[in-house]
């Protein structure tokens, strides 16, 4: 009875806590882009069409803080009006209102990867093609520059320019070394689905020896594809395939899959801060402390990633540290 009490009285303050968060992010992201909107003269429905194709970026921040925010807010209200203390005088112990919220935490964490493997990637897409447009008058070349592919077992791949087409790519500057130690180089070649076709290229073996060949095919895994995009527009199966041949797809891919996971995390932490309070009033600082905690910890990891430390580890930090919180925290509510 007291756990649906709880999850009817969350749920209820739910939406708005995710509007609550849709707002800061889009006031931020107008703020961010004023500069841009004025010297560009950007149309009203261009910015109204880069807030909604921002809308599924924003919502995979305010689905699970707005979770945060609404347990927080309605056990602040158990707690004022003493209902919290009257359940454990019950005899209703702290932990019978875990499971319930870890629950609903789990389907909003499902919809949270949902989005964060097909729609937000859509949505990104056509958000960078039309800031770019803004930002520079013009749609994106495509042209890829100076890119480095480190495929597992088939040694470094370099292309100096790549130009997608539908059929393929088209590649100039192109250097290979093998596993060992053979350096292929060829100043045209093709990328086609599992193989990289060098034109006129050059073979330098281990011991200096210098071979020619017209054409050579080197392998190259299958799915990956050479297209402009960031790693936050593409869908979760295209980014896998790049974490593959891309070690910079990595962490991205590994971040994804903890957004989903953090959800729960974040809420599970949420509830044993909320329900160990005395205070009403720690409610609010308890919703800034968890969500600043989090986002240090956040754009951290993604520091780490810059400078190859941890890799796609690194994008565990933050539910690494809040998951050993929450352990201590449900811990010491069942003593």
């Amino acid at each position: 009875m007291l756990q649906r009490y709880l999850l009817r009285e969350t749920l209820s303050l739910y939406l708005l806590g995710v509007l609550l968060f849709v707002g800061l992010i889009t006031f931020d992201l107008l703020s961010s882009l004023s500069g841009a909107f004025l010297r560009a003269k950007t149309p009203p429905s261009e910015i109204a069409l880069i807030v909604a194709y921002r809308v599924p970026h924003t919502l995979g921040i305010a689905l699970p803080l707005g979770l945060v925010f609404a347990l927080l807010v309605a056990l602040a209200r158990w707690i004022r009006q003493s209902e919290l203390k009257a359940a454990y005088a019950g005899g209703v112990p702290p932990l019978r209102f875990i499971g319930p919220v870890l629950l609903v935490a789990s389907l909003v964490g499902g919809v949270v990867f949902l989005n964060e493997g097909w729609v937000k990637p859509i949505a990104q897409e056509r958000f960078e093609a039309l800031q770019y447009k803004i930002y520079y008058g013009s749609e994106p070349s495509g042209v890829l520059s100076e890119r480095t592919y480190t495929p597992k077992g088939l040694g470094v791949y370099y292309a100096q320019r790549i130009y997608p087409s539908a059929e393929g790519a088209r590649l100039e500057g192109i250097r290979v070394i093998e596993p060992g130690g053979a350096i292929w180089s060829a100043e045209r070649g093709t990328w086609l689905e599992g193989a990289w076709r060098l034109e006129n290229a050059y073979r330098v073996d281990p011991s200096g020896q210098v071979f020619q060949e017209a054409v050579h095919p080197l392998p190259f895994p299958v799915g990956v594809e050479p297209r402009a995009l960031s790693y936050e527009a593409m869908p979760l199966p295209q980014l896998s395939a790049a974490a593959r041949a891309d070690p910079a797809a990595v962490f991205p891919l590994a971040r994804r899959y903890a957004n989903a996971v953090g959800t729960v995390v974040l809420a599970w932490l949420a509830v044993v801060v909320g329900l160990a309070l005395r205070e009403a009033a720690w409610a609010f600082i308890a919703v800034v402390a968890l969500i600043f905690g989090y986002w240090t910890l956040f754009t951290f990891s993604a520091q780490l990633a810059r400078f190859d430390l941890w890799s796609a580890y690194g994008a565990w930090l933050p539910n690494l540290v809040y998951g050993v919180l929450a352990l201590l925290g449900t811990w010491r509510l069942a003593r």
